[in-house]
C-alpha cells in the first residue's frame, strides 16, 4: 500500500481561508481555523434567517432527515435535496444578519457515535465504491488484488485519510461556530427524541412525526458494529476521533 495522494488544492485553500476570514462576514465573526478546506464547510451550514435558527450539518448524521424536516416546516415540503440548496449558506450572510445570530438565533446540529459513523462512511462510500472513495483506492494496493475490509479503511485513515471526506472527517472539525454557541447538539442514537425538541425549539411546535430520509439504501451500520469492531480497531478509532468522543460526550470504549 502507498501514502494518500496530495490534492493539489492546498495553496488553493489557504488562499481562499485567508480571504474568507478577513472579508466575508460569518467568517470574520467565526473565524475558521480547522483542516476542512472553507470550500467543504461553507455548504454544510443551514441559514433560516425568518426563522433565526442556524444549522450544522454533518454527513452520515441523519443530515438529510434533518434537512428534510426543516424544508418541510419552512416551506411545506420535504425534498432533502432541494433542501440543501434551498437555504442560505453562511458566506451569504450579512453583517446584520450574522450579528442577529451570535445574539439571539437558535444553533443546534446533529452528531453520531463515532464508530458507527465510520463504518457507514466505510460501508456506503467505499463498500459501494462512490467517487467519494477515490483517495481511498488510490491508496489501497494490495499485493493481491481483493476487496478492502474495515480494517483497511481504519489503516487508510490512520496514515493520512482521516480529512480526505467529511463523511468520514471529525464531527468536530465541521462545527461552523463555536462549541458552546450551539443551544442544542442532537444524537442519531436518539433521533427520535432529539430531533423533536430541536424542531419544537426552532419552529414553536415539535412535528407529528419524524421521516427518514436517505440517498442510498442504509449501511445498517449500527447493527453491524459488533461484529466488526475489533479490539484493535476500537483502539484505532479511540485515538483517529478522540476529541469527537470528548466533545460529544461518547463513550470510546463502548
Amino acid at each position: 500500500m502507498t501514502a494518500p495522494l496530495p490534492t493539489g488544492t492546498e495553496g488553493r485553500d489557504r488562499a481562499l481561508l485567508w480571504l474568507a476570514n478577513r472579508l466575508v462576514p460569518f467568517y470574520r465573526r467565526f473565524p475558521h481555523s480547522g483542516t476542512v478546506s472553507i470550500t467543504s464547510l461553507d455548504p454544510r451550514g443551514v441559514a433560516l434567517p425568518d426563522r433565526r435558527v442556524f444549522y450544522s450539518r454533518i454527513p452520515k448524521a441523519a443530515n438529510s432527515t434533518v434537512m428534510a424536516a426543516l424544508q418541510r416546516l419552512a416551506a411545506g415540503q420535504a425534498d432533502p435535496l432541494r433542501a440543501k440548496s434551498r437555504f442560505p449558506r453562511p458566506s451569504r450572510l450579512s453583517a446584520a444578519t450574522v450579528a442577529e445570530l451570535d445574539r439571539d438565533w437558535f444553533c443546534f446540529t446533529v452528531v453520531r457515535d463515532p464508530h458507527a459513523r465510520a463504518l457507514s462512511a466505510f460501508l456506503d462510500k467505499v463498500g459501494r465504491r462512490t467517487g467519494h472513495s477515490a483517495h481511498f483506492f488510490r491508496w489501497f494496493r494490495p499485493a493481491t488484488p481483493r476487496e478492502p475490509g474495515f480494517a483497511d479503511f481504519v489503516a487508510y485513515l490512520e496514515e493520512g485519510g482521516l480529512w480526505h471526506d467529511l463523511h468520514w472527517a471529525p464531527q468536530h472539525g465541521l462545527l461552523h461556530l463555536p462549541f458552546a454557541r450551539y443551544d442544542m447538539i442532537g444524537r442519531v442514537e436518539r433521533l427520535e427524541t432529539d430531533l423533536p425538541a430541536i424542531l419544537a425549539r426552532a419552529f414553536g411546535a415539535p412535528p407529528a412525526g419524524i421521516e427518514r430520509f436517505d440517498h442510498a439504501p442504509p449501511t445498517g451500520a449500527a447493527a453491524r458494529l459488533p461484529a466488526m469492531l475489533t479490539p484493535a480497531l476500537r483502539a484505532a478509532l479511540a485515538r483517529l476521533y478522540a476529541a469527537d468522543f470528548a466533545a460529544f460526550g461518547y463513550d470510546p470504549g463502548a
